[in-house]
């Protein structure tokens, strides 16, 4: 109960995550960790969020680590 209400006063000021997982690999908003072959994301596209990042109203507090697609795996 006490964190629903503290994560309910940080949003009402303005904190909101950064959204990763399945959109395009964004520089300014992520920060890569590693690259892996995904047989369905294109190249470029976030696998999985390893940290969320957070985001103050319009000021990035903190990059989300991410892992992103290199494409498919090379056929055997």
């Amino acid at each position: 109960m006490v964190l629903r209400q503290l994560q309910e006063t940080l949003r009402e000021h303005g904190l909101q995550p950064v959204e990763a997982a399945g959109t395009p690999f964004d520089p300014n908003q992520h920060e890569a960790l590693a690259q892996e072959p995904h047989p369905e994301l294109p190249e470029g596209t976030v696998v999985r969020q390893v940290r969320r990042g957070y985001r103050l109203r319009e000021r990035l507090l903190r990059p989300a680590n991410v892992v992103v697609s290199s494409g498919p795996p090379p056929a055997a």
